[in-house]
């Protein structure tokens, strides 16, 4: 058995908690932007009324914006903060592994637990990703984590807080919500069938969960009402079913893969050979409770996708609920003397192959001589209009122009023709990117034979996960 004593884990615990953060940490430190973060990071370069005014127009709770907003607005409109904004959740769920979890479950578990959430896949991607997932992460595991909180210790505090995140994790995306519904509905099973003197608490936590989020709630009907003409996600079948039913153990390495999944596996084996016999079965029962929400998440995004008319779910929305799935695998093998060691090597070795992906994913492509060309070339008043992957540069490159305040900002429209016309009206130069594997179409060719134009190439672009040329058309 191991033996530590409180002073030295709690030395071991901020250690520990301290290596994970700065790990974390580094991978901030680029300025790629892939479409979506571009899209969230625009979305706040306006004042406050114009984020809310935006935020009602997208389809997912205004949280994080209004967050980001504030963040920029105090250090500054930078790739850097934003992506620390996104960071600073997942260092406090690192932190509810050294304290809560630590408290309930023990030393071994908690450390499994910090280890984690910060190496296994999709925790450091999303973690360091420019949108609200790493927020909704947060509210949504804390919520799972005090949910098990409130049934130990059943006091206003607890139930306080449980409610409190779990209305946030509303306030930061709808299927962090969904998530976090798993938690209230586990929690009235047990309320029924075992103990019905806590029922009136869980009722008036539904109660205040349900006006706190009313807000939310009513902009979200809104939101769902015009999602048809927003988007749409691929259908789901068979074999994309079975891929999510993986996501959370995917690395792009098939090792690493192999050993997420094993790990996992190890904790369900332990599960069925010990839950009769040892003394803690509620852990054991809050484990397989945990570990169940992830799939309960999938099969309700599932049956959405087939009864809506579009399909809204996609595999990142997953993602909020995997804290509780690998709260349940280190509850399990946190109690296990003999498995404790093995598992933090096997999880290290995998955040090895997690974190050398991240690092090519953030640091494989630079923007730096993109931003430079931009600040250096483009004049106010410049139009821009995109050729192949019509969205990601629409988002990318006006984005980029917007990280100086000196510097001029395009101006995307579309289609070509209005593009051409803009620019002549404002004597301006117009500016047309080129996707790599896409070229000028025989329409936009004739329309810019038309006005007797031609492309001037400038530039190669490569950032992110995107290639393009840019070029200059003199008007």
């Amino acid at each position: 058995m191991i033996n530590i004593s409180d002073k030295n884990e709690k030395k071991i615990t901020a250690a520990l908690f301290a290596f994970l953060c700065a790990v974390c940490v580094s991978l901030i430190w680029n300025n790629n932007v892939w479409m979506d973060e571009a899209f969230t990071a625009s979305l706040v370069h306006t004042d406050f009324a114009g984020v809310i005014r935006r935020s009602m127009n997208d389809t997912l709770p205004p949280l994080y914006n209004i967050l980001l907003k504030l963040m920029t607005d105090v250090f500054g409109y930078s790739i850097h903060v934003m992506k620390i904004t996104s960071l600073i959740p997942m260092i406090l769920t690192i932190a509810l592994g050294a304290t809560v979890v630590r408290k309930r479950f023990g030393f071994k578990t908690s450390v499994l637990f910090m280890i984690f959430v910060t190496f296994m896949p999709l925790m450091l991607y999303y973690g360091v990703e420019i949108r609200m997932y790493s927020l909704g992460f947060f509210f949504a595991t804390a919520s799972g984590i005090y949910a098990y909180e409130a049934l130990n210790d059943p006091s206003g505090k607890n139930w306080a807080v449980f409610a409190v995140f779990s209305v946030l994790a509303g306030y930061s995306h709808h299927f962090a919500f969904v998530t976090v519904a798993f938690a209230y509905f586990y929690l009235l099973l047990y309320y029924i069938f075992i103990d019905r003197t806590g029922l009136k608490n869980w009722l008036w936590c539904l109660l205040a969960t349900f006006i706190m989020y009313l807000p939310c709630l009513i902009v979200t009907l809104s939101q769902i009402s015009r999602v048809s003409g927003y988007f749409s996600m691929p259908d789901i079948d068979l074999r994309m079913f079975a891929q999510y039913v993986m996501y959370p153990f995917t690395v792009g390495i098939l090792p690493a893969s192999i050993i997420c999944a094993l790990i996992m596996a190890a904790a369900a084996v332990l599960f069925f050979l010990n839950v009769k016999k040892d003394e803690d079965r509620r852990g054991y029962i809050y484990a397989a409770c945990c570990f169940s929400v992830y799939f309960g998440v999938l099969l309700f995004g599932t049956v959405l996708s087939k009864v809506m008319t579009a399909n809204i779910f996609v595999d990142r929305y997953l993602f909020f609920a995997t804290g509780l799935l690998w709260l349940a695998a280190a509850v399990i093998l946190g109690k296990f003397d003999k498995m404790f060691i093995a598992v933090i090597f096997a999880a290290l070795a995998v955040g090895a192959c997690t974190y050398a992906v991240e690092f090519k994913t953030e640091y494989g492509t630079d923007a730096d001589l993109e931003i430079a060309f931009l600040k250096e070339n483009v004049r106010e008043g410049d139009i821009y209009y995109s050729i192949g992957g019509h969205e990601e540069m629409q988002n990318c490159i006006p984005f980029y122009t917007y990280l100086d305040k000196d510097s001029a900002e395009l101006t995307f429209v579309t289609p070509l023709e209005e593009a051409i016309r803009r620019a002549k009206e404002n004597n301006t130069t117009l500016w047309i990117s080129v996707l790599d594997g896409f070229e000028p179409s025989e329409d936009d060719e004739k329309t810019l034979e038309k006005y007797g134009l031609k492309l001037q190439k400038e530039a190669d672009f490569e950032f992110d996960r995107y290639r393009c040329v840019l070029y200059k058309v003199a008007l």
